[in-house]
């Protein structure tokens, strides 16, 4: 049985006419009769007494457009279900990050479960830009928070805004860690480069451009770890987005450097046809920065 022939069969039964069914179909008569034909071969039924000039159903016709019909709207309601899956009204947003959830992200999220109810929102976070450019890619998230993206085929780059970085620095290196210069003598603890290497690279120049090449210290993964650890106990320092540093560490200072060290902040989408709710979210955390 196929959905052709249940719709065929209901615009006669409705029509009591083949040549009326077939020009609201807007296909050829021959091919109502045929399909029409063809389902009550299949179901070992005859739907329709065409002994007059008008078809009319049998009373087995007549059980059976009930069933018919009852199908057609639940394949119509299917069908339309796909349609806001696909549009990305409905469903699984899944977002990721490898970027602090500031409070601008957050009220970006929560418009977007506003504005799409019927939306159920995934959000994992992850340290790497790179993995998060990568499940983007590979069409396992729909939208990702990234700090100075490299190029990614199949991803499109919205930049939203510059992130100031703060040193993040042993408290007795406070007074002087403004000026980055001061800590050359100090292991740089930061992020793998094959993790990050917008953020990196943007650190090693700032750096080059105080006049040092950063001594190579800790590689950061749990940053509290990190400043529990080594920073505090003055054995390197790091640059952190103020967001992310807890301020409950007394030997650990957070200097601003200066010149300031900016990081793009973005949200990467998939290049073809991004998802309603995605660009919704677009909007929305683009909409923050005014």
């Amino acid at each position: 049985m196929e959905v052709r022939q249940l719709r065929y069969f209901v615009a006669v039964a409705e029509r009591e006419h083949f040549g009326r069914a077939a020009e609201a179909l807007r296909i050829v008569q021959p091919a109502v009769s045929k399909q029409v034909a063809r389902l009550e071969r299949e179901l070992g039924l005859t739907l329709f007494d065409r002994s007059h000039r008008r078809v009319r159903l049998t009373p087995d016709g007549q059980a059976f457009l009930v069933h018919a019909r009852r199908a057609l709207r639940g394949i119509d309601r299917a069908a339309a279900a796909a349609a806001e899956i696909a549009a990305g009204n409905t469903g699984l947003l899944r977002v990721g990050s490898s970027i602090v959830f500031s409070p601008r992200i957050e009220a970006a999220l929560a418009a977007v479960r506003d504005a799409h109810p019927g939306i159920t929102l995934q959000v994992t976070s992850s340290a790497s830009t790179t993995d998060q450019l990568a499940a983007l890619a590979a069409n396992d998230l729909d939208a990702a928070f990234v700090a100075a993206p490299p190029d990614t085929p199949g991803v499109r780059i919205h930049h939203l805004w510059d992130e100031p970085l703060l040193a993040t620095v042993p408290a007795d290196h406070a007074r002087t860690a403004g000026t980055i210069a001061a800590l050359a003598e100090l292991p740089l603890a930061r992020s793998a480069r094959a993790d990050n290497p917008g953020v990196y690279d943007l650190i090693t120049a700032a750096c080059r451009a105080a006049g040092f090449t950063p001594r190579p210290g800790p590689t950061l993964t749990r940053v509290q770890d990190l400043l529990a650890g080594p920073v505090a106990s003055g054995g390197c320092w790091t640059l952190l987005p103020a967001g992310v540093v807890s301020h409950d560490f007394t030997a650990v200072a957070l200097v601003p450097p200066d010149p300031p060290i900016l990081v793009p902040a973005a949200l990467a989408l998939p290049e073809a046809t991004p998802r309603a709710s995605a660009l919704s979210l677009l909007a929305a955390v683009q909409g923050t920065r005014n």
